[in-house]
């Protein structure tokens, strides 16, 4: 084989391992965000009221959406 077919085939697999490396990252990211926001959940359904506390829930609901969708986005973009 000749040098520059090695030295592409070293950069496609150095590129798809970078982004697969990306991807894993941002995958435990969205996973801690959610494991946060359900234990926040429970702690605060147990010892807050619910009423008081609305605003919070729909905000983090929001972010874990959001975050979760930025994976899929790109994952598949």
């Amino acid at each position: 084989m000749s040098f520059q077919f090695n030295h592409f085939l070293f950069l496609l697999f150095y590129t798809i391992s970078i982004f697969l490396d990306f991807e894993f990252f941002l995958f435990f990211l969205n996973f801690i965000m959610l494991h946060i926001f359900l234990g926040l959940n429970a702690i605060f359904k147990d010892y807050v009221h619910q009423k008081e506390i609305n605003f919070f829930f729909i905000f983090y609901v929001r972010l874990v959406f959001l975050l979760i969708l930025n994976v899929f986005i790109e994952l598949f973009f």
